[in-house]
C-alpha cells in the first residue's frame, strides 16, 4: 500500500478532542489524520498547541500503527533509527516520540515567562525534550527570525556563550563582548547585537555544569547577568536551562535566581508506558521494520521504575538495530526477541558491550582506556574533604591527551561513547585528527557520550572510586591552566599548601601510570609556579642576610661607641686626677677635695680601663680626703 494512500473503511478526522488508539496507547488532544473504523489505524500529523494568540502544528512527525503487513510494506532504511547515548538533535524532531505532553506544558510556559529552568534525573531526557521537541516547533514558528543560541557553560560561561555567537551569524567583531567577565554583559549582547525583529532563543545545557566545573568567579557574574536579562524583560527573548536535580540545592546561594523561576521550574518525570511505547516503535515503523511480539512489552518492564533508564533504552534498542544490520536479519523487517536477549537486554546492553570491547584490547591500550577516561571524569571540591561526591562528566581539551592515547581515543568515539567537537575541523578527519597532538585546534574537546557511563559500568565505577582525590586535584589544576595560558600572569600560578599538593602528587607512581600524569601545559604551570616560588625563597633569604648583616653592623657599632665613651670617662678621670695633684701641689686642698669627689663618682661608672686609672687615683685621694 502506498505511504499516502488510504485503506479500505479508513475514515478521516481533524483537531478532535477524542482519545484515539494509536501504536504506544492512547493520544488525546488536537490530532489530525485517519484511522479505520475498528479503531486500530492511525497515520497523520500530532498535535496543535496554542501559543502566543496563534494556533501552530506542533509536531509534524506521523504516527504509525497501520498494519505489520503495511509497515513492513514501507522502504526499509538501514540506518539506524535510535540514538544510542548521544542527545536527539533539531534535525532528529521526525523521529522523537512520546513527550508531546511535556513539551505542550514547556510550550504553556513560554507563554509566561522569559526564563525557565528545567529539572531532572540524569538521563531523563531533559536535553532532548528541548533540541527535538521544543526548538523545532520554534523553528517553524518564527522561521529565519528564530536565533539559536545553544551552549553548555563548561569552565567559562562566558566563552561557551561567546561561541554560540560565532555559532550563528555573528562575526568575532561584534561577538567579542560577550566574552568580558561582568554582570551586564548579557543584557548589552542582546541590547547591541539583536534586531527588533529576530527571536532570540538562549539555551543552557548542563546548567549543572556552572556548579561543578566552571570558575567560581565567573559563575558568579554570570547567574547574575542571567537573572538581570531575565527580570529586564526584554521583547523576544526567551531563556531555558536544563538543571540535573541533585544540583539544585546549589541554587541556596543565588536566592534572585530562585526567586526568578520560582513558577517556572517543571521537573521532567518518567515517561508513561503508552509514551514509552510510541518512543520504540515509532522509529522502527518509519524505517519499515517491526517489532516481534512481546518484545515491546519485555522491554517497557524492565525499565518500569529505574532512575536514568532513558539513555540506556535508547542505547540498547541502537545495539539491537545494529546486531540485526550486522547478521542480515534486519532484511526480515523485524527486530526479535533472541538479539536482544543476546545483547544483555536494557539493563546489561552497555555495560555487557563496553566490557567486550575493553576485553578485547592489549594491556597497553587497557591502560589508555583507563587514562582516557579519568579524563574525562569531574570529581566535586568536597572529594578532597572526603565529604560525600558524585562523578560528573567533564569535557576534556584534546591536547590532554599523549600521542599514546590518540588510537584508542578514536576507537572510543567510533563506538559513539566518547564524542568530540574535532570532526568540525576543516580538512581533517578523525583519523588524521586523533593521530598526534600537534594537529589539533586550541579548543578542540572530547567528553563522555553520556553520564550513564559513569554508573553502569563497574570497571569505570571502579577507577574513579580508587582515583577521586587525585581526579579532583587534577581537574582544579587543569582549569586554571586554562585561564592562565592566556596571558600568563604570575597571580594565576599555585603557591603554598595548593602548589605543594600537586607537586606531591607529581611524584606519585600511581598518578603516572593510572592517570597519566600531566600535560604539557600543567607542566609548564607548574614549572612556573615553583620559578616564583623559588625566587621568592630566594629573595626572602637575601633580605634575611642582610637583616643579619645590619643587625652584626649595627652591634659592631654599638659596642665601638661603648668603648669610645668609656674611653672618654676614662680621659676626664685621668684629667681630673691631674687636677687634684696640682691642687695638693699648691696647697689648694679644697677645689682638689671638690674634684676628687667628682672623679669617685666618675670611676664608679667606669667598667672599661677602669684599673689603669683606679690606683693612681687612690693614691692622690688620699692625699686630699684623708
Amino acid at each position: 500500500m502506498a505511504e499516502n494512500e488510504k485503506p479500505e473503511n479508513q475514515e478521516s478526522v481533524g483537531n478532535t478532542n477524542d482519545n484515539k488508539r494509536i501504536q504506544g496507547g492512547y493520544i488525546g488532544g488536537n490530532f489530525s489524520g485517519s484511522y479505520n473504523n475498528s479503531g486500530d489505524y492511525v497515520e497523520g500529523t500530532l498535535y496543535s498547541v496554542h501559543g502566543e494568540g496563534n494556533v501552530l502544528t506542533f509536531n509534524q512527525t506521523e504516527i504509525l500503527q497501520i498494519s505489520e503487513k503495511a509497515i513492513t510494506a514501507r522502504e526499509l532504511i538501514i540506518t539506524s533509527p535510535y540514538k544510542g547515548l548521544k542527545p536527539f538533535e533539531s534535525r532528529d524532531k521526525e523521529l522523537f516520540f512520546g513527550r508531546d505532553n511535556f513539551i505542550t506544558t514547556l510550550v504553556d510556559e513560554l507563554e509566561h515567562t522569559n526564563l525557565i529552568l528545567l529539572l531532572g534525573a540524569s538521563g531523563s531526557g531533559k536535553s532532548s525534550v528541548v533540541r527535538a521537541g521544543l526548538i523545532p516547533w520554534l523553528e517553524r514558528k518564527y522561521g529565519t527570525a528564530f536565533i539559536n543560541l545553544t551552549f553548555t557553560p563548561d569552565a567559562d560561561p562566558f566563552e561557551s556563550f561567546y561561541a554560540s555567537l560565532l555559532g550563528n551569524k555573528y562575526s568575532q567583531k561584534e561577538a567579542i563582548m560577550a566574552r568580558e567577565v561582568k554582570s551586564e554583559t548579557l543584557i548589552q549582547v542582546v541590547d547591541k547585537l539583536k534586531k527588533p525583529d529576530d527571536f532570540w532563543w538562549i539555551f543552557i545545557d548542563q546548567f549543572e555544569e556552572l556548579f561543578a566545573i566552571s570558575d567560581e568567579s565567573k559563575r558568579d557574574e554570570f547567574v547574575n547577568g542571567l537573572i538581570r536579562l531575565s527580570q529586564a524583560k526584554l521583547p523576544k527573548v526567551k531563556i531555558i536551562a536544563t538543571m540535573r536535580a541533585d544540583f539544585f540545592e546549589r541554587l541556596r546561594e543565588f536566592p534572585q535566581l530562585v526567586e526568578v523561576t520560582q513558577k517556572h521550574r517543571p521537573m521532567i518525570v518518567e515517561m508513561q508506558p503508552n509514551e514509552l511505547r510510541l518512543a520504540i516503535e515509532q522509529p522502527a515503523a518509519h524505517h519499515g521494520v517491526v517489532f516481534e511480539a512481546g518484545l515491546v512489552d519485555t522491554i517497557i518492564a524492565s525499565i518500569q521504575g529505574q532512575a536514568g533508564y532513558l539513555p540506556l533504552l535508547e542505547y540498547t534498542l541502537n545495539l539491537l538495530w545494529s546486531e540485526e544490520v550486522k547478521t542480515g536479519s534486519i532484511n526480515d523487517r523485524t527486530l526479535n526477541i533472541s538479539t536482544y536477549q543476546n545483547i544483555g537486554g536494557v539493563t546489561g546492553a552497555l555495560q555487557k558491550h563496553v566490557d567486550n570491547l575493553y576485553k578485547e584490547l592489549s594491556s597497553s591500550e587497557k591502560l589508555a582506556v583507563q587514562r582516557i577516561f579519568l579524563k574525562l571524569v569531574g570529581i566535586g571540591d568536597n572529594a578532597e574533604f572526603g565529604i560525600e561526591w558524585k562523578p560528573v562528566r567533564r569535557r576534556a581539551l584534546l591536547s590532554e591527551f599523549g600521542d599514546d592515547e590518540r588510537a584508542v581515543l578514536l576507537k572510543l568515539v567510533n563506538e559513539n561513547l566518547l564524542v568530540s567537537n574535532a570532526e568540525l575541523l576543516e580538512n581533517s578527519s578523525k583519523k588524521g585528527l586523533f593521530s598526534s597532538s600537534k594537529l589539533e585546534k586550541s579548543d578542540s574537546t572530547i567528553e563522555i557520550t553520556h553520564e550513564i557511563l559513569l554508573t553502569c559500568w563497574d570497571e569505570l565505577r571502579g577507577w574513579i572510586q580508587k582515583n577521586r582525590l587525585g581526579i579532583a586535584l587534577r581537574n582544579r589544576l587543569y582549569e586554571d591552566v586554562k585561564r592562565w595560558k592566556i596571558k600568563k600572569p604570575e597571580d594565576e600560578l599555585w603557591s603554598g599548601s595548593k602548589l605543594e599538593q600537586i607537586l606531591e602528587l607529581k611524584k606519585d607512581d600511581n598518578f603516572h601510570q593510572v592517570l597519566g600524569g600531566f600535560n604539557d601545559d600543567a607542566n609548564q604551570f607548574i614549572d612556573a609556579s615553583v620559578g616564583v616560588r623559588d625566587r621568592q625563597l630566594t629573595r626572602t633569604r637575601i633580605f634575611a642576610g642582610v637583616g643579619l648583616t645590619l643587625a652584626a653592623l649595627t652591634t659592631v657599632i654599638s659596642v665601638v661607641a661603648i668603648v669610645q665613651q668609656q674611653e672618654a670617662k676614662k680621659q676626664s678621670i685621668i684629667s681630673m686626677t691631674q687636677t687634684v695633684e696640682s691642687g695638693l701641689l699648691v696647697n689648694n686642698q679644697f677645689d682638689a677635695m671638690v674634684q676628687a669627689i667628682k672623679a669617685k663618682k666618675e670611676l664608679k661608672n667606669l667598667w672599661l680601663g677602669k684599673d689603669s686609672v683606679s690606683q693612681p687615683f687612690l693614691a692622690l685621694g688620699k692625699g686630699c680626703l684623708g
